[in-house]
């Protein structure tokens, strides 16, 4: 068989495995309620998720996917991303606070990259209630090496975690705000002095199963808070302790989850780097889509829709 026959047999195997995940989607959704409390959380390594796309495992991706959905549990995907990335991620978030001012733009075509300090006052503008230093990236504006390895690093990760979805590696990649759905890497530092993120349930029309690569170690880089999901109404289990730098957490994503507020009795600095660092990586309506779906504030703290 020659290298094109190869890769042709290997794309096709993947479109229809694409097709098989999105369908299965489809049918659980329709037959089962939309969980909203975690039941447990376990630990998967990522390359046990890789081998399972390479190889076409069928039956395991499927019984991930029921796992998530109707027996609602959340998994700690060790080793998603290199620790290494954590410096570069850093290094990148510098550069940008030092050329660039804490400013915001809609997501329009022509929309720069960009970095914004948001605090009490500024987060009830937005759908959900968070303090923290964010730094957000489209892929149109990609062209230095720190950008680029960034890319690099987050796409290794969240291609296979699309196609779990039950969308395709590459879908959104490309597109630009006026083609509705856009991809966005969002490095995060929740500061020391009370960064966090309240309850919230994130939106499943363009990506059902959320990811965030974890570039902060609790114990080292903040001492006390971190991420949570609810397990009731009134009850948190926070994981931080479990997880390790250039790790992933990956969800459904109406489970309710947050950031407990990080070493809240410290004075709150936006200029340092003390805090828990963060990957996000989202696919978002842009501002070109009428009625938008966005994340979900649960405690009422914002007046986003007003």
């Amino acid at each position: 068989m020659t290298n094109y026959s190869y890769r042709s047999t290997h794309l096709l195997k993947f479109m229809t495995l694409q097709k098989i995940l999105s369908n299965y989607w489809d049918k659980i959704e329709k037959k089962h309620k939309t969980p909203r409390y975690v039941n447990s959380i376990k630990n998967l390594d990522f390359k046990d998720l890789k081998n399972a796309f390479n190889q076409n495992n069928e039956v395991y991706l499927k019984n991930l996917i029921k796992n998530m959905y109707e027996k609602k549990e959340a998994y700690i995907l060790k080793n998603a991303a290199p620790k290494s990335l954590k410096n570069k991620m850093i290094k990148l978030a510098d550069h940008y606070k030092k050329t660039r001012k804490s400013k915001f733009y809609k997501m329009f075509d022509g929309c720069p990259n960009f970095h914004r300090a948001i605090d009490k006052k500024i987060t009830k503008k937005y759908s959900l209630y968070a303090i923290k230093h964010s730094f957000y990236f489209y892929n149109w504006n990609v062209k230095s090496k720190l950008e680029k390895e960034l890319k690099r690093g987050a796409y290794k990760h969240w291609r296979y975690i699309k196609f779990l979805a039950g969308n395709n590696k590459n879908s959104f990649e490309n597109n630009i705000p006026s083609n509705g759905q856009i991809d966005r890497l969002q490095i995060v530092r929740y500061p020391a002095g009370g960064g966090q993120l309240r309850d919230h349930v994130d939106p499943r029309k363009n990506q059902r199963v959320v990811s965030g690569i974890i570039m902060g170690k609790i114990g080292e880089d903040f001492n006390q808070g971190g991420f949570y999901f609810k397990s009731s109404k009134n009850k948190k289990i926070n994981i931080e302790d479990r997880l390790d730098i250039g790790d992933a957490v990956i969800f459904y994503g109406s489970l309710v989850h947050g950031v407990e507020a990080v070493d809240p009795h410290e004075k709150l600095e936006w200029k340092s780097n003390k805090g828990r660092w963060f990957l996000g990586m989202f696919v978002n309506d842009s501002d070109h889509v009428k009625n938008r779906i966005t994340a979900k504030d649960l405690t009422g703290s914002t007046k986003y829709k007003n």
